[in-house]
């Protein structure tokens, strides 16, 4: 990290509207289904880089005689997250600003501890998850839902798009990230120490019109007005022709009849000595 302080990232997707709006879409449901039949409604959850909050909500609708606490980097998705609580009258939901890495709670806070597609954008993963530990009390639990984006397959092909997965996954490691961090998480908390863990996988699959052109259309948007397209043209990948080409082929592949996409997600729920 040299002069970068620990609590900044390259972060490989940004915050563009487009980044964020597709993040909404996310739910507990989906999202948190490994680690919901752990949780009792009284327990005290953070949840790790929650972006704009629908999944930390949800979290919170179950947890109806508890606290949830969302955190992230981004004051402004914050800020909209907040309005979302509000409007739906969570009380037992706040947001806090602040870095993985720096935790500002006491040891032992909460009874649980999640993130959802955060250790995939950092360098120090192995101090973001003991931190995360820190803050769980002893015997409770810290839960981790990564990609893995080389188990990429999708239909039908497109050289476009095969450049943009290349080109995707290499700014990602010059970012300082690990796109298939859904395959180390078992190593990753076995260094850490847990005292149980579990490990299980589940996939993201676009094989329905609707979602197939949601996925191409949104991941068009974010190459073209977000980093994930501005940094590849700034180290050199790709130029700016490029990019747009690579965005015209996610476009079509999405209104394809044929069109499919899936890859695998990896979840870890680590419990903490007690």
């Amino acid at each position: 990290m040299a002069d970068e302080p620990l609590r900044h990232e390259l972060y490989t997707h940004g915050h563009a509207p487009a980044v964020v709006r597709q993040h909404a879409q996310r739910t507990a449901d989906e999202a948190a289904e490994f680690l919901l039949p752990h949780l009792r409604p009284d327990m005290r959850l953070l949840d790790v880089g929650c972006g704009p909050g629908s999944i930390t909500r949800g979290l919170a609708e179950r947890l109806t005689a508890g606290q949830v606490v969302g955190l992230d980097l981004s004051r402004e998705t914050l800020e909209g997250a907040r309005r979302d609580a509000l409007a739906r009258g969570l009380h037992n939901l706040r947001y806090e600003e602040g870095s993985v890495y720096e935790l500002p709670f006491a040891d032992g806070a909460f009874d649980v501890a999640y993130a959802h597609q955060v250790l995939q954008h950092l360098r120090e993963r192995d101090l973001a998850l003991r931190e995360m530990l820190r803050v769980v009390r002893p015997g409770g639990g810290v839960a981790v839902r990564e990609v893995d984006w080389s188990t990429v397959a999708y239909w039908p092909r497109d050289p476009w798009i095969d450049r943009f997965v290349e080109t995707h996954l290499r700014t990602w490691y010059r970012n300082g990230g690990e796109p298939q961090m859904g395959r180390h998480l078992r190593a990753l908390f076995n260094g850490a120490g847990v005292a149980s863990l579990q490990v299980t996988a589940s996939v993201w699959c676009y094989a329905t019109r609707e979602d197939t052109v949601e996925w191409g259309e949104s991941y068009a948007d974010r190459l073209l007005t977000s980093p994930m397209g501005e940094r590849p043209i700034e180290y050199g990948y790709a130029s700016r022709s490029e990019i747009e080409s690579m965005a015209a082929a996610l476009r079509a592949w999405g209104s394809h009849p044929d069109a499919f996409w899936v890859f695998t997600h990896v979840q870890a729920l680590g419990w903490k000595a007690r």
